[in-house]
């Protein structure tokens, strides 16, 4: 995998980590089957899914920051041709980004097991 490769899957999740913070902390994502943290305690009612959401928000809106700040980060290093680091901050930037996610959906399902199925 090079280093446009990671650079891409890291933009993919920046910008779904930009798009869903807002969103979620504002309540406006409603219960859905397409966009948002879906797991069985988080589809069982829309309370539980506002909660876990908007529980999710400030992991959402830190893992946007983190990704926005190691993607301007490695395009400098590219400019400066500087690849071999490039990669290891975009690498590091993706794996934080999936774990930050991952930590995100983890605990608001902890929260979305708090309330009754509808």
């Amino acid at each position: 995998m090079n280093t446009i490769s990671l650079m891409f899957g890291l933009v993919i999740l920046t910008v779904t980590a930009s798009i869903l913070a807002p969103m979620t902390a504002s309540g406006r994502l409603k219960r859905n089957t397409t966009v948002g943290i879906k797991t069985r305690h988080t589809l069982s009612s829309d309370e539980a899914w506002l909660a876990a959401h908007h529980h999710a928000a400030p992991t959402l809106k830190m893992t946007a920051w983190i990704g926005w700040i190691l993607l301007a980060i490695a395009a400098v290093l590219c400019f400066m041709q500087k690849f071999p680091w490039a990669l290891t901050v975009t690498a590091a930037g993706f794996c934080l980004s999936l774990l930050l996610l991952l930590v995100a959906g983890f605990r608001s399902n902890k929260i979305a097991k708090q309330y009754p199925s509808s």
